[in-house]
């Protein structure tokens, strides 16, 4: 019998977990199961609306008291001279009271839960605006295919008119697209108008490739705040798992439009608890996270919102919001607009949403 024991102090044990292993050997050839090529995003079918989204969030940054002194330039990377992308779009009212808003948390999102979910500082406000908040309920060290059973079950449960926007964050981006690739989809796929990934592993992390071996070290330990489950979440990250669910996902040829929303953190602005991954992962791409590459964080066929000034968790988790004393070393770093962030990508998307409404009552 295997004797599992909960660990003492767990907090480090979790930050281990989290910011994975910094003493990787590298990506193997059978990491990634079958060949891969470098393409621009127009090769791709990749749409690049970094141009106008750039207006709608800097237009809320500006409009929100406790940023609008910043510069929009501090959280943006430059869009390169001669990008092309789509035409500026006519700003939106804000979106229907009868959308409903689903927030899918990463991997080990279950253990912070207590403390923060992906933005949950703006919770409150969303539903101010009339949003139906609700975050999955999904296992934050769990596989994609055990997650996408419970996103099956929250998402058919939506109402008829919920006309909802997935926002999927990390690993949840891998979970729900496995979720809309099975045939359980047929219960809720209609009811969604956008599925917008930030910071998403969509095509997998070269962390995991080596990093899954050292999560099944840790995976004898319990963590209070989150169960061991199927110990398959880092494994569900690898490249040879992840491309697979992301090739599945384009194959369904899901109804809704999807988005991107990237993050890109520069050395001396990154979490310390992901310095060391942040380091390995710029010997293969300096445009990374923490945790995840640039190209791998792209839905494809998606529309790219946006590449942030941001690490892995700042932009889309509020560690610096939370006064308990065990988030202290999440907290370094962490700032971000993350209110007009969510705000902006709610409003960009809805002209597509109301589309979709006159569509279904027609």
């Amino acid at each position: 019998m295997t004797h599992h024991r909960q660990v003492r102090g767990w907090p480090l044990a979790l930050s281990a977990l989290l910011a994975g292993c910094s003493a990787t050997t590298g990506i193997g050839v059978k990491d990634v199961p079958y060949p891969t090529v470098r393409s621009s995003w127009a090769q791709a079918g990749i749409t690049d609306a970094r141009q106008p989204f750039s207006a709608v969030f800097c237009r809320h940054l500006q409009a929100t008291p406790a940023t609008a002194m910043q510069d929009c330039a501090r959280w943006w990377w430059p869009i390169e001279a001669g990008a092309t992308g789509v035409a500026d779009r006519p700003l939106s009212d804000p979106l229907p009271a009868t959308r409903d808003l689903v927030i899918i948390p990463g991997i080990f999102g279950e253990c912070v839960a207590p403390w923060v979910t992906p933005f949950s500082h703006d919770h409150a406000a969303l539903a101010a605006l009339g949003y139906r908040v609700s975050v999955a309920d999904v296992e934050g060290r769990a596989s994609a295919a055990r997650n996408a059973d419970h996103l099956h079950t929250h998402l058919a449960r939506l109402p008829e008119d919920a006309n909802a926007v997935i926002i999927a964050y990390s690993k949840g981006a891998t979970d729900v697209m496995l979720a809309v690739s099975q045939p359980q989809a047929a219960a809720w796929r209609h009811k969604v108008s956008a599925l917008i990934a930030v910071a998403g592993a969509v095509q997998g992390s070269p962390l995991a490739d080596d990093g899954h071996t050292l999560y099944r070290d840790l995976a004898r330990f319990d963590l209070p705040t989150c169960d061991r489950s199927d110990a398959g979440g880092v494994r569900s990250l690898t490249h040879a798992e992840a491309m697979r669910v992301a090739d599945a996902f384009a194959a369904s040829r899901p109804p809704f439009p999807t988005y991107s929303v990237v993050a890109v953190a520069e050395r001396g602005n990154v979490n310390s608890l992901l310095a060391g991954t942040h380091a390995w992962l710029s010997l293969i791409d300096a445009r990374n996270d923490g945790q995840v590459l640039l190209e791998d964080a792209v839905i494809p066929g998606s529309t790219v919102l946006g590449v942030f000034r941001a690490d892995h968790w700042s932009i889309a988790l509020p560690f610096e919001d939370s006064p308990a004393p065990l988030m202290r070393p999440f907290r370094r770093n962490n700032h971000f607009p993350r209110g007009p962030l969510v705000r902006a990508m709610l409003e960009f998307t809805a002209p597509v949403a109301a589309s979709r409404v006159t569509t279904k009552e027609e």
